[in-house]
């Protein structure tokens, strides 16, 4: 039991060092140029674990042209809308907003599972979202230390940023709330290398339509493509930030979360998206001197108190994957309490 609790530690310091870590990466990396470069390491890495562990799973579905379709639209919002928004607000708002926005995915999904008609408002839930509604708020009308965004004052621009930060949110929410069996039907690690090859086209389309479109505003940095950038100009903070990106918040995150959350229940992963958040706020002070506001604290109570009160209403359908969640939204919501944006 120590060692499926170990790893779900070790996942949630992952998730809550991902912001910090971009940040020292975008520093010379254009957002569009992370995030393909992340899709197609994650896209390598696991369909080279579908090679290895073919032979000892059993047969799984042959896979139809619907459901490459479904597949397509699940990478859509579980791989390039969500981190496409993510990666562009980092470089304008602070580290320690994603941090405390991360938790609102378990109760978007709460949301979008009730408007797909797999789930009905309960008090709780009810009385949930409305506390996690109030903490957004908060949040995104409270002034972190982050960067400016060109021709645009320090309070419009950041806000901008943090509410990029909500849609990447609510778009891994939609995918989570989407996902139902399909993972279990074709092979969890089958379904995520698909996953991560259908973001990849989808990223390199976006990326090329970006370059040939010469400015685009919010979404053109000046400091231009790693790609076409001077190797020997990017320094170790760059170099270690894009290492762990790859291998730590978006190889080991994955492998860890598969394999710890089969054997514990999910209720459990509730009480860890508080830490995610905790660890993040404290290496966003450590490693890049943010301070919180007021209005970031209160905020942040409320969108966990929101998230906790979620899980714990929750019914529990045992010990399963975030990527193979039971069709029950209530237990999908507990699974992606830890907010996963690397799926994204």
């Amino acid at each position: 039991m120590i060692a499926p609790i170990a790893a779900l530690l070790i996942v949630q310091i992952l998730f809550a060092a991902l912001p910090i870590a971009s940040k020292f990466v975008l520093e010379h990396a254009h957002p569009f140029f992370v995030v393909v470069l992340r899709s197609a390491f994650g896209a390598l890495f696991f369909f080279v674990l579908t090679l290895f562990f073919a032979r000892g799973q059993k047969r799984t579905e042959k896979i139809s042209a619907k459901t490459h379709f479904e597949l397509l639209a699940l990478a859509f919002f579980g791989i390039t809308f969500n981190q496409m928004a993510l990666f562009v607000a980092l470089p304008h708002t602070s580290a320690s907003i994603a941090s405390i926005v991360s938790p609102t995915i378990a109760i978007f999904t709460l949301i979008f599972s009730v408007m797909g008609g797999r789930e009905k408002f309960e008090p709780l839930s009810v009385l949930s979202i409305c506390l996690g509604t109030l903490g957004v708020g908060l949040v995104l009308w409270s002034a972190p230390a982050g960067g400016l965004i060109q021709g645009q004052t320090q309070s419009a621009g950041q806000l901008w940023a943090n509410t990029l930060n909500l849609v990447s949110a609510a778009s891994y929410a939609f995918y989570l709330a989407k996902v139902g069996h399909l993972p279990t039907r074709i092979g969890t690690f089958r379904f995520i290398f698909l996953l991560f090859f259908y973001g990849l086209i989808l990223n390199c389309l976006c990326w090329t339509a970006l370059y040939y479109s010469g400015q685009f505003g919010f979404l053109t940095e000046s400091r231009g493509f790693t790609l076409f950038t001077v190797v020997s100009s990017l320094g170790t903070p760059f170099w270690s930030g894009l290492a762990f990106l790859l291998l730590g918040a978006t190889a080991a995150t994955y492998v860890l979360n598969a394999w710890a959350l089969q054997k514990v229940k999910p209720s459990l992963v509730g009480g860890f998206v508080c830490l995610q958040t905790l660890f993040g706020l404290i290496m966003s002070s450590l490693f890049l001197n943010e301070t919180l506001t007021p209005f970031m604290i209160f905020g942040s109570v409320f969108i966990l108190a929101g998230v906790l009160l979620l899980s714990l209403s929750a019914p529990d359908k045992g010990a399963q994957s975030v990527s193979s969640p039971e069709e029950t939204p209530s237990n999908l919501i507990k699974n992606s309490a830890n907010g996963d944006f690397s799926a994204g």
